[in-house]
């Protein structure tokens, strides 16, 4: 990246370096998107609204691990 456009970036506000991010993280984030299956994604989807549907089931992976006997 070029000076000039650090010293342009810096100087924006907060809500104009969101908006920057909220454009280029999906051209970054899209070709690893790419890779996923629609039925993995459809299955991912599913268990995101699970759980924001129902947070409390959550458990810390230190949790995850003691309950499967891997506690480090």
């Amino acid at each position: 990246m070029n000076a000039t456009l650090q010293k342009e970036l810096a100087a924006l506000s907060r809500e104009e370096k969101a908006e920057i991010i909220d454009f280029l993280i999906p051209a970054v984030a899209g070709s690893e998107d790419d890779d996923i299956s629609p039925e993995l994604m459809a299955e991912l989807e599913r268990r995101i609204a699970e759980h924001e549907a129902d947070p409390s089931g959550a458990v810390t992976l230190e949790e995850w691990r003691k309950e499967r006997g891997l506690a480090r």
